[in-house]
């Protein structure tokens, strides 16, 4: 189910765009916006933070909220993404949309994409995680690949939760543990086929993430290919030097 939070931010993202709350003028204080919207003091409080962040509001105390735009500036997702756990929070961040789920016999050439085994049964799942406050295009399509056994029970738990990653939903499925991810990541052209649904011009600048995720016994698990588009993603890592020289 969808924060209340999330929903709320998109709301009045969207009376703002529509002039409900015009530019220039104020936004009702804290308990009236709880009590036209019938959520909390709490959950107001954080979807306004929010709604700040995008430029549309200003807050100050006692001179109340000030709508300053009728839309977001624009806003790229910057995640640092160094270990499985800041990995989790990506997920737990953005909300996923499934597509589509198909069976495939991996061919040579996904094989040596991939390093999937040539001839080896996997389910495909297509889908687009969406960042709840910039939701009119997703920030990144992706290709899933799962053993083939687990893919009715994988889709399901996906349509239950839309924010977990994947390699969370095998792993309580089967009792896998992810020891490894293996990162490669490559500037490519938008395909035509996913363009449109990303709001994006064919062959427009991206990012091509494939992580292969590997058990407690070193198998692979589960392959995911993501594409995010250049004008709303970036990628930050830490490097650090070790040994005798960082001291």
């Amino acid at each position: 189910m969808e924060p209340r939070y999330a929903e709320l931010t998109r709301t009045l993202i969207k009376d703002i765009a529509d002039g409900v709350y015009p530019v220039g003028g104020s936004l009702p204080s804290e308990i009236d916006l709880a009590g036209k919207y019938g959520v909390s003091r709490g959950t107001v409080r954080v979807a306004l933070e929010r709604i700040q962040t995008l430029g549309l509001i200003t807050r100050r105390k006692r001179a109340g909220t000030r709508v300053e735009a009728s839309a977001p500036r624009a806003t790229e997702y910057g995640p640092t993404i160094s270990t499985v756990e800041e990995l989790v929070q990506y997920g737990a961040d953005t909300e996923r949309v499934v597509h589509s789920v198909r069976n495939i016999v991996v061919d040579m050439a996904l094989a040596d994409r991939l390093g999937l085994a040539p001839g080896s049964r996997w389910a495909h799942i297509q889908t687009s995680r969406t960042n709840p406050l910039s939701p009119d295009y997703p920030l990144a399509w992706s290709h899933l690949y799962v053993p083939q056994d687990l893919g009715p029970r994988i889709r399901r738990a996906m349509e239950d939760n839309h924010q977990a990653l994947v390699c969370d939903l095998i792993c309580q499925a089967t009792g896998r543990v992810v020891k490894e991810i293996r990162q490669t990541v490559r500037a490519v052209g938008v395909p035509a086929a996913v363009a449109q649904s990303l709001g994006t011009a064919p062959d427009a600048h991206a990012l091509e993430f494939v992580r292969q995720y590997y058990d407690q016994s070193n198998k692979l698990f589960e392959v995911a290919v993501s594409l995010h588009p250049a004008d709303r993603f970036s990628y930050t890592t830490v490097l650090q030097r070790q040994g005798p020289a960082a001291r």
